[in-house]
């Protein structure tokens, strides 16, 4: 089946184009089109004014529609998980384990590669976030899951994780060289997150190896002008790929723009979001801690920032509203950028030949009105 979309604003992705059409064939981008150019045996999806993308990229999903990926690491629970996000606009995302124990990590691996072979355009892989952390960054993350990686856990996980872990957030300062090394060659993205390292410290990981960075300003070492730490090396740096969260509650809108500034394509959409997206469950019970879901927040009882309530469709309604970046800029941060950091730009990201027909259409205020995936129609829950 071949159809169009057309009568609106198609943000493919560096291009913005009006009076065209995106042709979708065979569940991928067929072409973009001139509107007169349509084929005659095309099905038209008129969008009446409204915006045309490529589906939202998430680099960092914990949990939706309830459930906690790290705590049920099952095939189900991860489509539990897609089904609740494809509501919010993301079509392609990195499943996301926090700090566990290696037979966790395991159970974990195995479920994402299920369902990588299930739905290879949603499921780009797995980001590991943790566990080998700086405990005096340990976040939310439960310290007692947190360790010095070892060459020998590392035969086991890179073995078990072959072609399924893509990313992975570690403390560079807390990671032996030969072991840092390893990882650079295994071809896994590195991110410094939930770090102590000092401004050098930092400098020298970027230049060896560590190609980005985990929510840009949260668990880390900070802006210090006497003691510049992580946050401070990437915003000079500028070459790392950067990941922040677009909520109002994890920076303020001005560390946003000052990160854009330094930054520029460098700096990326993540969601770091928790159970709570697209369910209504007021908690979720980790055992030694509970993380709570209230006034916009996931937090601890004691208010400590637990990842986030946000989808990414708020994020890039923030990006624009709250941070005042213009709109195509906002969703390049939702979808190319995040695309190219694992190198599958050519396959979600983008509306282009060849790539997988994950769209979203917008209203020309950015609500939510269509979502596809593999050229198939998501039913939307009616608000």
């Amino acid at each position: 089946m071949r159809f169009a979309f057309t009568n609106g604003t198609i943000y493919s992705g560096y291009t913005t184009a009006q009076g065209y059409a995106v042709l979708v064939e065979d569940g991928k981008i067929k072409d973009l089109v001139q509107a007169d150019e349509i084929p005659a045996d095309t099905t038209i999806i008129d969008v009446n004014g409204g915006v045309i993308c490529p589906g939202f990229v998430d680099l960092q999903v914990n949990g939706g529609g309830g459930v906690y990926f790290t705590q049920y690491p099952t095939l189900e629970s991860l489509n539990t998980i897609r089904d609740a996000h494809l509501q919010f606009g993301t079509t392609s995302f990195l499943p996301t384990v926090i700090s566990a124990f290696q037979e966790k990590i395991l159970e974990t691996i195995s479920a994402v590669r299920e369902g990588m072979q299930q739905y290879p355009s949603t499921f780009l892989g797995m980001h590991l976030e943790g566990p080998y952390f700086n405990p005096g960054k340990a976040g939310a993350h439960d310290t007692a899951c947190i360790r010095v990686a070892t060459h020998e856990e590392l035969d086991v996980l890179l073995e078990a994780g072959k072609d399924v872990i893509t990313y992975l957030t570690l403390a560079p300062e807390c990671v032996e060289e030969s072991v840092l090394q390893r990882l650079v060659e295994s071809g896994i993205v590195l991110s410094a997150g939930h770090s102590l390292a000092t401004y050098d410290q930092a400098m020298h990981f970027f230049r060896n190896g560590v190609t980005a960075i985990t929510h840009l300003y949260n668990a880390m070492s900070g802006l210090d002008t006497k003691q510049p730490g992580l946050a401070a090396a990437a915003l000079d740096y500028g070459q790392a790929w950067t990941g922040i969260i677009v909520d109002g509650e994890h920076c303020h809108p001005y560390a946003v723009r000052l990160a854009k500034k330094m930054l520029g394509e460098k700096l990326l959409l993540i969601s770091d979001c928790a159970a709570c997206v697209g369910s209504d469950i007021p908690f979720t019970d980790f055992g030694n801690f509970k993380a709570y879901y209230r006034n916009g927040r996931c937090e601890t009882e004691d208010g400590r920032l637990a990842g986030s309530a946000l989808t990414m469709l708020e994020a890039v309604q923030n990006t624009v509203k709250m941070v005042g970046l213009p709109l195509d800029e906002a969703l390049r941060m939702a979808t190319l950028y995040p695309a190219q950091v694992l190198k599958l730009e050519d396959k979600v990201g983008q509306l282009v030949p060849g790539s997988a027909a994950n769209l979203v259409v917008l209203t020309p205020d950015l609500q939510l009105q269509q979502v596809w995936v593999d050229g198939e129609a998501v039913a939307l829950h009616k608000k």
